[in-house]
């Protein structure tokens, strides 16, 4: 009976929740919460809210008017994109969504999953700008909400990865002249505030492009997160790599191996695989950075939910709005921390088989 692990849970539960007394403090004040704050939630949420209607009824009931969000979901979700052409950012956001599955139920295709993903992106660009194959051509200035998102993060994590590694190897060089720029480059730009950094390049990079020669607001967006997360990117990079051993390196050259072969086929890989999660994190802090668009013009996910509360029909609805955005900002996170997990799983699975 002992050996049974469905008898332990009891045991192992209760050590959970009362283990020692900060354990105990903290149950019991999450019971007191959820005793004293809970049925009020639960009613406003569920039991009294308006599912449809006008806002005339939701103000009327006085729970969450999630008519409201009914109402309103494709501004929510597509922002000032033309209504008649939603199939192609619905056919987009569909497409992450069967890449998303894909990448879950086979982690170990990572190679595969990077490319279907840089072909969805491009595919994502040209869907929503048109212009070919028949389709009408939309400007950027009507692109928004969640296609917006997802194409800002792909992009920008695309080539965040790549300048990152490029920072990481230039500051463990044994060149001072590479080695102090790239170690400037990243103290300096982790110092910045993001919003800052954001609106820096937007403003800025006008100024140094030749004369007539320009790039359109999300273009600057993206670039201006790219530098930003490239430099987290690096560090992140840089402490897998100092817990390399120098065995490694030091048996690379034995066989007679050059830096860039060594760099690609013994220190990369390891130092990517030890890196997961710091990575995860960085793409989740990206996710959610990219609602600093709306400081340049620029609707998002968040920008565009917070343009449908300009129907002045509609206005004061905004927890219930911001409650529904968080939600989906939620799950995209909480897919990144999965599929990362997943990741390592598979990968711990493979190094003890």
């Amino acid at each position: 009976m002992n050996g049974n692990p469905a008898a332990r849970l009891p045991a192992r539960l209760i050590a959970g929740l009362f283990g020692d007394s900060v354990r105990s403090i903290i149950t019991v004040l999450m019971a007191l919460l959820i005793i004293f704050v809970g049925p009020g939630l639960l009613n406003w949420l569920l039991l009294d809210a308006t599912w449809s209607g006008s806002a005339e009824d939701c103000r009327a009931n006085g729970g969450a008017c999630w008519a409201f969000i009914g109402v309103k979901l494709n501004q929510i979700i597509f922002g000032a994109y033309p209504t008649p052409e939603l199939w192609r950012p619905i056919l987009f956001l569909a497409l992450l969504v069967v890449i998303a599955n894909y990448a879950y139920q086979r982690p170990r295709q990572i190679r595969n999953v990077i490319f279907a993903l840089i072909g969805a992106m491009i595919l994502g660009v040209v869907l929503m700008r048109g212009g070919v194959f028949g389709m009408t051509q939309v400007d950027n200035a009507r692109w928004g909400g969640l296609p917006i998102t997802m194409i800002v993060t792909l992009a920008g994590m695309g080539c965040a990865f790549p300048l990152g590694v490029l920072l990481m190897l230039g500051g463990a060089s044994n060149n001072p002249g590479l080695r102090i720029p790239c170690r400037l480059y990243v103290d300096i730009v982790r110092g910045i505030p993001a919003i800052t950094l954001v609106f820096m390049t937007f403003a800025i990079i006008p100024l140094l492009m030749p004369q007539g020669m320009m790039i359109d607001k999300l273009q600057r967006a993206a670039l201006g997160l790219t530098f930003l997360t490239a430099a987290y990117v690096a560090e992140a990079l840089r402490g897998a790599l100092e817990a390399l051993p120098a065995g490694q390196r030091e048996a690379s050259a034995a066989l007679g191996l050059g830096y860039w072969r060594t760099q690609a086929l013994i220190i990369l890989p390891q130092v990517i695989a030890n890196s997961m999660q710091p990575l995860a994190n960085i793409a989740i802090a990206f996710v959610k950075n990219t609602s600093l668009l709306i400081i340049i013009g620029l609707f998002d996910l968040l920008g565009a939910a917070r343009s449908s509360l300009f129907d002045g029909d509609w206005q004061g609805f905004y927890r219930e709005l911001y409650l529904f955005v968080g939600f989906i900002y939620l799950v995209i996170c909480l897919f990144l921390e999965a599929y990362v997990a997943k990741i390592e799983t598979e990968r711990r699975a493979r190094i003890y088989r």
